[in-house]
């Protein structure tokens, strides 16, 4: 995809699209990559997206003309011209909330690839969460409720529904196994680089769950059996086409493979702490003394790598068993 023709920098457009990403930086906390590249978007349906060098387009009919005409009207808005402003202010946060997202290291470890279609699914539902749940703050500092009243009480349609309860199960699913609130959690992944969120999931549970069972020179191994377990079932939810409105069957079916990806996980991470107190177990049965099995451990306990040879050895057991999970489609805003 080729983005249109470029906004100009002096145009009220451009200015405007720059306070929304000064906002969104203000209110999230996190640096934007935007690289100050503004162009209208052409595809049919796409309000707007993000292009790699960290160029945005803009939708002109979907953003920026009903943006013109919350300044220009010189009469308070319709509810249908309030609900496509507001639902234009919420594709830029959205845009510009992906532009605090960092894409990360695809070769670090855990890393996975950044345009996959379980880490496409996660950020967009992070996203759009946060672009939610954070509009009106954003139309309260550019000050467009004064410009417009009633746009706070405004209707927008949701525009992520799958990925958003998707991410939620996850979310949830990740509290419950780290012993965290669900708030730290979504932080957490917020801030995590796009290649890293399953690794900081998987983390967050080995932090809560396995940290005082795993001797630490395996949590790389351990790492990558959860990161597994969790993708297998939630990289079944598609990229749907931005022209396809998703059914409430298709959010129940990204929530049902969502919940499935962190059954697994339990199931894994349950796996993995029995593995380990049986190891313990049968290592204090050989001697009384705790103290001189602990001081044993760093030499007595097989590194990542083992365990292919005998089943005594306290290694990572080298398969987890997996279910399989149902497809979902979605909508994009791009």
């Amino acid at each position: 995809m080729s983005a249109g023709r470029p906004v100009p920098r002096n145009s009220y457009e451009y200015r405007w699209v720059a306070s929304v990403i000064r906002s969104v930086e203000k209110l999230s906390g996190l640096p934007s990559r935007w690289n100050g590249e503004l162009f209208e978007e052409t595809e049919r349906f796409v309000a707007g997206r993000i292009l790699h060098d960290g160029s945005l387009t803009v939708s002109a009919d979907e953003v920026l003309k009903p943006v013109a005409l919350a300044y220009t009207a010189g009469r308070p808005l319709d509810k249908a011209e309030l609900s496509a402003l507001r639902e234009a202010v919420l594709s830029t946060v959205h845009e510009a909330k992906h532009l605090t997202h960092a894409l990360g290291d695809q070769s670090a470890p855990g890393a996975v690839p950044v345009y996959s279609r379980d880490a496409q699914a996660l950020e967009e539902g992070l996203t759009e969460h946060w672009a939610e749940e954070n509009l009106d703050a954003v139309i309260k500092d550019l000050e467009l409720d004064k410009v417009q009243p009633g746009l706070l009480e405004a209707e927008t349609e949701k525009g992520y529904p799958t990925y958003t309860a998707a991410t939620d199960e996850v979310v949830r699913g990740t509290a419950e196994g780290s012993g965290l609130a669900e708030g730290q959690v979504r932080r957490a992944l917020e801030h995590a680089d796009r290649t890293q969120r399953w690794a900081v999931a998987a983390d967050l549970v080995i932090d809560g769950r396995l940290a005082t069972v795993m001797p630490p020179q395996h949590r790389d191994h351990v790492r990558t059996q959860l990161i597994q377990a969790m993708r297998v079932q939630f990289r079944e939810i598609p990229v749907a086409r931005p022209d396809e409105l998703p059914s409430e069957q298709s959010v129940t079916a990204a929530r049902q493979g969502a919940e499935l990806a962190m059954a697994a996980l339990s199931a894994t991470t349950t796996g993995i702490e029995n593995h380990y107190r049986d190891w313990y177990r049968r290592q204090a049965a050989v001697g009384p003394e705790v103290d001189h099995l602990r001081k044993l451990l760093d030499t007595q306990a097989p590194d990542a790598g083992a365990g292919r040879g005998g089943q005594d050895d306290g290694a990572m057991p080298a398969t987890v068993r997996q279910m399989q999970g149902r497809e979902a489609r979605d909508q994009s805003r791009g």
